[in-house]
């Protein structure tokens, strides 16, 4: 019981983060090893996001561009945010 509260309460707060860092340019690789750069425009229960001007690379000389795009949620291996974000700041704002 103890377990799934705790699981529960770390979903919380990654939904608190993402909610911070709503509107801003972010990287994500996923596990496939393609690179995708976007706006974070919004998220959902299941940590899927949903990105707009979109920049898909699959190597340093190939990319697609998209309006928008939707990552599942699984498919992401981490995400890089931006480095004029202050992410100290956040994450006591999140707890």
């Amino acid at each position: 019981m103890k377990e799934t509260s705790n699981l529960i309460c770390f979903f919380m707060k990654i939904s608190k983060f993402l909610g911070k860092i709503l509107n801003e340019s972010i990287t994500i690789e996923l596990k496939s090893g393609v690179v995708i750069y976007g706006t974070l425009t919004k998220f959902d229960k299941c940590m899927n996001l949903y990105l707009k001007n979109v920049k898909k690379s699959f190597s340093t000389d190939k990319s697609i561009y998209f309006e928008s795009v939707s990552i599942r949620g699984s498919m992401v291996r981490y995400i890089i945010l931006p480095v004029w974000i202050n992410l100290e700041l956040i994450l006591i704002e999140t707890e």
